[in-house]
C-alpha cells in the first residue's frame, strides 16, 4: 500500500526569490514549500504526498481555504495536489512530528518510512466512479492476481541507482484512465476494476468492452491461466483527455497467474503477438524509450516525462519496467500534467 503520510528526513533546504516567509524543503525527491525556519537539514518530519486526502482535525485546519473538499465517497477532508508558489513547485505537506500527540512518540524511537497513513485517517483522493464504471461486485480484487500501482520515482530514485543502475528500463505513456484487469483462471473468465471483481451487467463499461474485444475467447485460445491488465480510455472516463470516440483497453502487464509473476517485456510481446496472429484486437500502451538509471539524475528523468500523450500534448507521465524482471518497475509523473489537475 501507498505510505501517504510517513516520518520522513529533511536532506536540503533552499531560498525562494522574491519570498520572505516561506522556504523550500526537500524530503527524498520531494520539494516541499515550508514555513522559513521551520525545519533544520536532517530533521525528521510527517510528509504527506501529493494525493493524500487528510481528514477534518484541527492540525489540518490551516488548509481549509485552499483545499478543503465535500464528497460522497470519501467525506469531508482536506486535498494536496501539485502546485506552484512564487514560481516553485511544491508537491505535498511537510509538518513538524511535534505537530501530532502520537501516543506511540514516548515510548517507541521514531523510524525514517514509518507509515501513519492509517493512525492518521489519511486517504487517497480519487474521483468517484460514474455508476457504468462502478458496476456490481462479485468479490474483492482477486488474491491471485496482483494490482498495479508503480512507486513514484521521487520515493525510490536511491534505491533503483543503488540496487538497479545498470539494467535496462523500458519506458511506456501513462495513459490516465481507470485500471482494468481480465484474467482467466481454471476456466474461470473474470472481469476486474482497480478494486472489485465485477458481475456482468449490460451497463457496465469493463465487460462491454471486454466482450467487445472478445478478450474471453482470446484467452481461451492462448490456453494459460493468465491475466491481462490495462487502461481502461474513453468517454466519461477522467475528462476522456485524449478524446477518444469510444472505450478501448490498453495493456500494459500480463501476469502469469500459475507463476504468480509479471511476463518479462519479451514474454508479454509474445504473448501480443501470439493473441493478433490469432485475430484479436489487442492495443497496448505506447512505448517511448529505453533508460538505465546509472545514466540519469532524478531531475532528468522527470523532464523525461514531459511528452506528448495518445491524442494529447500533455502526457500524464512514464511507466519504467526492468527488461530483466517486470516485478522492478517505478513512474515518473509529468509536472505539466499534476500542475493541469483540477
Amino acid at each position: 500500500m501507498r505510505k501517504l503520510a510517513s516520518i520522513r528526513r529533511i536532506s536540503e533546504i533552499k531560498p525562494i526569490d522574491g519570498a520572505d516567509a516561506i522556504e523550500a524543503v526537500r524530503v527524498d525527491g520531494w520539494w516541499v514549500v515550508s514555513k522559513k525556519g521551520e525545519f533544520k537539514v536532517d530533521d525528521m518530519c510527517v510528509y504527506f504526498e501529493v494525493d493524500s486526502f487528510l481528514p477534518v482535525r484541527s492540525e489540518f485546519e490551516f488548509l481549509r481555504k485552499s483545499c478543503f473538499r465535500s464528497t460522497k465517497h470519501l467525506g469531508d477532508g482536506f486535498r494536496l495536489k501539485t502546485i506552484k508558489l512564487r514560481g516553485q513547485i511544491s508537491q505535498g505537506l511537510v509538518l513538524p512530528i511535534g505537530t501530532f500527540q502520537f501516543p506511540w512518540f514516548s515510548h517507541v524511537n521514531v523510524k525514517e518510512g514509518h507509515d501513519l497513513t492509517e493512525e492518521l485517517g489519511v486517504q487517497k483522493w480519487e474521483l468517484p466512479l460514474s455508476p457504468q464504471l462502478a458496476g456490481k461486485a462479485k468479490g474483492n480484487f482477486p488474491s491471485f492476481l496482483k494490482k498495479t500501482d508503480q512507486e513514484r520515482i521521487q520515493n525510490c530514485y536511491k534505491e533503483m541507482k543503488r540496487d538497479h543502475a545498470d539494467k535496462l528500463f523500458e519506458g511506456s505513456i501513462k495513459l490516465d484512465g481507470s485500471s482494468m484487469t481480465v484474467y482467466l483462471k481454471d476456466d474461470v473468465f473474470g472481469v476486474c476494476s482497480r478494486n472489485l471483481d465485477l458481475q456482468e451487467t449490460e451497463d457496465n463499461t469493463f465487460w462491454k468492452v471486454a466482450r467487445k474485444n472478445k478478450f474471453e475467447e482470446m484467452l481461451r485460445t492462448y490456453g494459460k491461466n493468465v491475466a491481462i491488465q490495462g487502461e481502461l480510455m474513453g468517454p466519461g472516463i477522467q475528462g476522456n483527455r485524449e478524446n477518444l470516440p469510444d472505450h478501448e483497453f490498453f495493456l500494459f502487464d500480463v501476469w502469469d497467474i500459475d507463476g504468480q509473476k509479471y511476463y518479462t517485456s519479451l514474454e508479454s510481446g509474445d504473448f501480443v503477438a501470439d493473441c493478433r496472429d490469432s485475430g484479436y484486437k489487442l492495443e497496448t500502451v505506447p512505448y517511448v524509450s529505453m533508460i538505465r538509471i546509472m545514466e540519469f539524475s532524478l531531475e532528468d528523468i522527470l523532464k523525461k516525462s514531459d511528452v506528448k500523450s495518445l491524442n494529447h500534448p500533455v502526457a500524464e507521465g512514464i511507466v519504467y519496467r526492468s527488461m530483466e524482471d517486470s516485478s522492478v518497475s517505478f513512474k515518473a509523473i509529468n509536472n505539466k500534467f499534476l500542475l493541469e489537475e483540477k
